[in-house]
């Protein structure tokens, strides 16, 4: 991977977080009124889902429009998970290159993390197909809820590392680093909250948007300013 330390690799990385953030622009957004637990988007209240009974609730909301949503935003995620875990492992190899040592290996650790928590999506969408055939369980819910809890555990711990290894560089690179720090603390706080009592919390749409404002701005960066990655010696 020694290639992406170059202007045309970091570009490349660049160009893959700007594909990120349009393919999440692409995904849309629903917000509903009659979901459980106070939750307003309903493909998050599924992710999170704790019973059977929820389930059928959430696929009811909005006269049913909800589950068309769901629906069209499941098949649309399988595209999505792969772009995600190539832009978020390309940036973790290229931070991996451009440090020495343990702090190298904390871009390797990152490139796992959002590597697992894809393959932990797919598992999630698997069953989100499954309550959207109408089968409606708690056990179903089990298997869609554990999944994407740990899923997003991994994301923010993804967003962790990478605003550790920015923040190091004690340059420009704090700017974003703060928003993945930022993103990794609210996230992993809603991710406790919600495991031990499930519900709808605001660090998870907050986490959501910090860590996407920290990929615009190294996509910005990287894609049209390379040399300011490359400007610092490794640490």
């Amino acid at each position: 991977m020694d290639y992406l330390v170059s202007e045309p690799g970091i570009r490349l990385v660049g160009g893959l977080a700007f594909l990120f953030i349009v393919y999440s622009a692409w995904m849309g957004q629903m917000k509903a009124s009659d979901l459980p637990d106070g939750y307003r988007n309903p493909v998050l209240a599924l992710e999170l889902v704790k019973n059977g009974r929820d389930i059928e609730q959430i696929l009811r909301a909005e006269s049913g429009q909800a589950a068309t949503f769901i629906r069209r935003s499941t098949y649309k995620d399988f595209g999505f998970i792969f772009v995600y875990a190539v832009s978020f492992i390309a940036l973790s190899l290229l931070l991996s290159q451009m440090n020495s040592g343990v702090t190298s290996s904390v871009g390797w650790i990152a490139a796992g993390c959002a590597a697992l928590a894809a393959i932990l999506d797919l598992v999630e969408d698997r069953g989100m197909l499954r309550a959207l055939a109408g089968e409606a369980s708690d056990s179903l819910a089990d298997s869609i809820r554990y999944p994407s809890l740990a899923k997003w555990t991994l994301l923010f711990v993804f967003g962790l590392l990478v605003g550790l290894l920015l923040l190091v560089r004690r340059d420009f690179f704090v700017i974003p680093a703060a928003f993945f720090l930022f993103a990794a603390a609210t996230g992993l706080a809603g991710v406790i909250l919600n495991l031990f009592r499930p519900r709808y919390y605001w660090a998870f749409p907050t986490a959501i948007v910090s860590l996407g404002i920290g990929v615009l701005i190294l996509a910005i960066t990287f894609s049209f300013w390379p040399a300011k990655l490359l400007n610092k010696a490794s640490p």
